[in-house]
């Protein structure tokens, strides 16, 4: 299977450290500064999926948690990334799967889970950086579990 470089694997791990860090200290312009100025993002919800589209959505998607005073003390983790060429064959592109868990720490007691589940990413490099150009935030359930269902 085709790989990005070893030093474009790296920058793209780097990007999703960095996605956690500037998402859970409150740092929204950072946040923003991680996608494409035309990126997608599409969160799967109990109600159905919310999509932003381009920087001011994406700001308006992360002032929700930015926002929310139960929000500090969350710390998310993108672990296991699985990164494989862009579905649509684009050279500049690739597709990087990975886990997501979320921990809350809250008054100084042990962390629990809060969330877990799985994104989808196209990547794209733009001058010297790595960017997030399409992101699909999913829970652990549906189709990721679609080959167990078969075996039933």
């Amino acid at each position: 299977m085709k790989r990005p470089s070893l030093e474009d694997t790296l920058l793209i791990h780097d990007l999703f450290a960095r996605y956690s860090w500037a998402l859970d200290t409150g740092d929204t312009d950072s946040y923003v500064q991680l996608y494409a100025p035309d990126a997608v993002v599409l969160e799967t919800r109990p109600e159905g999926v919310r999509e932003a589209r381009g920087h001011e959505a994406i700001r308006e998607l992360v002032l929700r948690f930015h926002g929310d005073p139960a929000f500090p003390g969350r710390q998310h983790r993108s672990s296991q990334l699985v990164i494989a060429p862009d579905p649509e064959g684009r050279p500049d592109r690739w597709l990087v799967r990975a886990y997501v868990l979320t921990t809350e720490t809250q008054g100084g007691h042990s962390p629990t889970l809060y969330w877990c589940g799985h994104t989808a990413d196209i990547v794209v490099k733009i001058g010297e950086d790595w960017l997030i150009e399409w992101r699909q935030i999913q829970p652990w359930a549906g189709d990721v579990l679609e080959h167990f269902a078969a075996k039933a």
